[in-house]
């Protein structure tokens, strides 16, 4: 027997082939240590509904041991209690299992299917790529167990037949290897639709495309300034001294107004001399510069006298 917790589905005139209800969190297990073969959900509910047999304190005492509700069961009527299984078979959190030979035979089937991709994925040293894509082999048992899951998808049979057929026929393919690919091709399950419907062999996997993105730096986003950033400004970093004297005399002239046009400005800036005749401009912009001046008697004038 498999256990305590189990309900069976089968008349007593059919004991040479029991099928049991158990628990979902026990099925792998027993079907690993015990020899169990899981049936299809649509096959549990065609065999639970036709248990008129069951007596309701067979079917009570399961749903006690399984825990089947979080609330006390006899608050439930019988009508109710066997719609709660029902929708527990359905949702696959109870799972119908033979036990008996037919159950060996399946044990040995998936032991020689173990050993089949076990080989196939030695001989590939783990690396079955065919047209940019990552593929895996697995037996139909081992697919909800398979490391990184949600990184592959299934592929159907007939692509999984394409693949497999395509890496045995690659250049470098040793014929062994071949050999072995051909029987994995024929041992591919038929195309299923949970839970009506289960795989029934191997499964070709293979590696979704991934969408790369940015990753996030913490650092706040780019301000309009940064998009649009303003044109460089000139290094202030030059000096201009000016001493104004009377050509003859020698004398500093003070008061005088001088035109100066910096470097790549559209217009002039004026400065006046102090009583020395000076003009002292720091922080000005590299490069060459215009200077004018004319007096109020227009006895003097400096005309475009350049200074850098």
């Amino acid at each position: 027997m498999f256990g305590r917790a189990t309900l069976s589905l089968t008349p007593y005139w059919r004991r040479d082939d029991p099928i049991l209800l158990v628990p979902s969190i026990e099925a792998s297990r027993l079907c690993r240590e015990e020899g169990g073969q899981e049936l299809p959900a649509g096959q549990a509910l065609r065999l639970f509904q036709t248990m008129d047999r069951l007596s309701a304190a067979d079917i009570r005492r399961f749903a006690h041991e399984v825990r089947l509700s979080s609330f006390p069961l006899r608050e439930v009527d019988d009508p109710e209690l066997r719609e709660m299984v029902r929708q527990a078979i359905k949702a696959r959190r109870l799972v119908a299992l033979r036990q008996g030979d037919s159950a060996g035979v399946a044990g040995n089937e998936n032991a020689e299917r173990h050993r089949l991709v076990r080989q196939i994925e030695q001989q590939m040293r783990g690396r079955m790529r065919y047209a940019g894509r990552q593929y895996k082999l697995v037996v139909d048992v081992d697919l909800g167990k398979v490391p990184g899951r949600n990184s592959y998808e299934v592929a159907g049979r007939d692509d999984a037949r394409r693949v497999l057929d395509g890496l045995a026929k690659q250049s470098g393919t040793s014929s062994d290897l071949a050999t072995l690919l051909g029987r994995a091709s024929a041992q591919l399950t038929p195309d299923w639709r949970p839970p009506l419907s289960q795989p029934d062999g191997l499964i070709l996997l293979r590696s979704v495309p991934v969408t790369q993105a940015s990753a996030a730096t913490g650092e706040p986003p780019l301000t309009p300034s940064q998009l649009h950033p303003p044109k460089p400004q000139p290094k202030l970093d030059a000096w201009i001294k000016i001493h104004l004297v009377d050509a003859d005399t020698g004398a500093a002239i003070g008061g005088a107004s001088l035109s100066l046009k910096l470097p790549n400005a559209n217009a002039a800036s004026s400065h006046d001399t102090d009583d020395g005749g000076l003009v002292d401009l720091t922080d000005l912009p590299s490069g060459t510069f215009s200077l004018e001046g004319i007096d109020d008697d227009g006895e003097w004038e400096l005309v475009a006298h350049e200074v850098a």
